[in-house]
């Protein structure tokens, strides 16, 4: 990826990760397409109530999208562990 600022960064690429469109995205987050897009393109950065719903609708943390952290998103180990418990 080019070198974007963090958080346009980790928003696109949790975005992608989560297979979901913009406008998706936004209907999750009772917000709109067009404010999405400004985020990614970081002509915007989202309130605080706003990246908690980011950061919940994608199932990653805050501070992920934030850059604070480069762990994995918050839900990575609970899917591995939901995927082996429908496999057993």
């Amino acid at each position: 990826m080019e070198d974007l600022p963090i958080f346009q960064e980790r928003l696109l690429l949790a975005r992608r990760r989560a297979g979901v469109s913009q406008g998706a995205l936004a209907k999750r987050t009772e917000m709109y397409a067009s404010d999405i897009s400004k985020m990614e393109r970081g002509r915007m950065l989202p309130t605080a109530p706003r990246l908690r719903r980011l950061a919940e609708a994608l199932d990653v943390s805050a501070d992920y999208l934030l850059g604070l952290t480069d762990d994995p998103p918050v839900g990575a180990s609970r899917t591995h562990r939901d995927i082996r418990e429908v496999a057993i």
